[in-house]
């Protein structure tokens, strides 16, 4: 690819989960019965709070924006892209429209329907603000408060700062620590992610982007280190043009954007399939790496086409063997709902072999210490 086109070609789009309308049955279930645990306060990850919890937390607020405010909806995407949201403003006329007053009338009545939307979504984004502010915990509140841009943000009520904090000390990642420590801790999550045995494609690709995008939130985009970088800076700057003229400025600069971003997907790329289950996708890790082996690079260059290799390569998976999967990890992947165990602690990857439900053992379940009390009860006097 040249630098001219390079810097005019449109970059793959990164994959996400699809906004949903509606809580999943999951999430509606969880939290409802007694001694589940709490989707309703935001933890930082030091008081028992995960990345789960805060997906269920913003979907249902997400549900509640989108089905209860009367303006402003839009500012529920913002709580699954953590990026802004902006109205496109109507097109300018041309001087031949100009010409027709129909036309130039019409042009006003949506610039003034444009002005009025832009209003309202500004005004959720700050009501959106306040009503995540409550729903954290004042642990959570104080983290956030320590930070060194927090006057400025909170000042403004950036919403998308602040889920994007929230998201990043939810994961762990805590600026206030060593920056060295808190960098490799969140690089150790990205490449120590795998994808569970029945956990589905979309999924996966979805909690790891949301991984390297706390990452990149401190440390720019993934997968561009210093030679990385350097190598690209030297590209551009050596690059010239059919007559042998170096290219201007703007040329270089959108050529730069370019290459890092194509280095970046291709680095997600690699990682999707390096985490992907070994289980299902062994034979796609082998032949990939025969093949590079042998000089041939099969290994797909984007985010989406990761992806697709994976959905052929379990599309290749006999019936016999995906029937072998774990029931109980199928379980547990399913996302039913956690329950504390009567010790009152939550482990949200451990299912219970007596009562079946997902956040405590055997030993400290609550429906073992309910039948007790019931049989005790039916004791006669």
């Amino acid at each position: 690819m040249t630098l001219a086109t390079m810097a005019t070609t449109p970059q793959t789009p990164i994959i996400s989960g699809s906004a949903t309308n509606k809580p999943t049955q999951a999430a509606t279930n969880r939290g409802t019965s007694n001694g589940s645990q709490n989707y309703s306060l935001i933890k930082a990850a030091s008081e028992g709070g995960s990345k789960r919890m805060l997906d269920v937390i913003f979907e249902r607020l997400r549900y509640t924006i989108r089905s209860e405010w009367t303006t402003g909806q839009e500012v529920a995407e913002i709580l699954e892209t953590f990026e802004d949201v902006e109205l496109t403003p109507p097109d300018r006329l041309t001087d031949e429209e100009k010409d027709d007053d129909l036309l130039v009338e019409m042009w006003k009545e949506d610039v003034k329907q444009h002005v009025s939307e832009k209003r309202a979504l500004t005004k959720a984004k700050r009501k959106l603000y306040s009503t995540v502010w409550k729903m954290m915990s004042k642990v959570l509140q104080g983290k956030v408060s320590g930070q060194d841009d927090f006057t400025e943000k909170n000042v403004r009520q950036d919403v998308v700062w602040l889920v994007n904090i929230i998201r990043a000390l939810v994961t762990e990642f805590d600026n206030a620590a060593p920056e060295f420590l808190s960098v490799s801790e969140a690089l150790e999550k990205i490449v120590t992610f795998r994808q569970h045995e029945n956990m589905d494609n979309a999924d996966y690709v979805k909690d790891l982007l949301a991984l390297i995008k706390v990452y990149e939130q401190y440390c720019g985009p993934y997968g561009v280190h210093v030679v990385e970088f350097k190598r690209i800076i030297t590209q551009v700057a050596e690059a010239v043009d059919e007559q042998g003229n170096p290219f201007d400025d703007d040329i270089q600069s959108a050529a730069k954007t370019a290459m890092i971003k194509e280095t970046r997907e291709k680095a997600i790329a690699l990682q999707i399939i390096r985490g992907a289950c070994k289980k299902r996708y062994s034979n796609l890790k082998k032949n990939l790496a025969t093949d590079y082996g042998l000089k041939i690079d099969k290994y797909p260059s984007t985010i989406d086409g990761a992806v697709n290799a994976l959905n052929v390569a379990e599309s290749q998976i006999p019936p016999h063997i995906k029937k072998q999967r774990s029931p109980d990890v199928q379980f547990v992947q399913s996302e039913q709902k956690i329950v504390a165990g009567t010790n009152g602690k939550t482990i949200e990857h451990i299912m219970c072999h007596k009562c079946k439900s997902v956040g405590h053992y055997a030993t400290n379940c609550p429906s073992e210490k309910s039948e007790e009390k019931e049989r005790k009860n039916e004791q006669p006097p």
